[in-house]
């Protein structure tokens, strides 16, 4: 979440806030005069960082990570999640949205290395 709340020019805590309020990121972006694709392509570059920061995936791992998040990315940034729902570390490598088991780059639920992108709030 810091690479968005950056991008966004919003605190976390405000971010948090927002997405607490029922506002998905289209909607923050929209509301702070900023691009919806900006958006994304700050949250592809900082899952990109994140991967090539982890060393334990192979290139080709990492491409298809990437991949995957691109594929989903749409739904990431469009969907408003209900007070308490929060986001959290479902989708590869740290990032996403707690939307059933989530996809990773291993099994089971993924990887969680951590990118800046994750905040669970309860």
């Amino acid at each position: 979440m810091t690479a968005v709340a950056s991008y966004l020019g919003l605190s976390q805590t405000e971010l948090q806030d927002q997405m607490q309020s029922g506002k998905s990121l289209a909607d923050a972006a929209q509301a702070q005069g900023k691009s919806v694709s900006g958006l994304e392509d700050a949250m592809v570059a900082a899952f990109k960082t994140n991967l090539d920061a982890a060393n334990t995936l192979t290139p080709d791992q990492r491409a298809a990570a990437v991949a995957e998040m691109k594929s989903r990315i749409d739904t990431m940034v469009n969907t408003a999640h209900s007070p308490g729902e929060g986001m959290g570390a479902a989708f590869g490598a740290g990032m996403g949205m707690h939307t059933g088991t989530g996809t990773g780059t291993g099994t089971g639920t993924g990887t969680r290395t951590g990118s800046g992108m994750e905040t669970t709030r309860r």
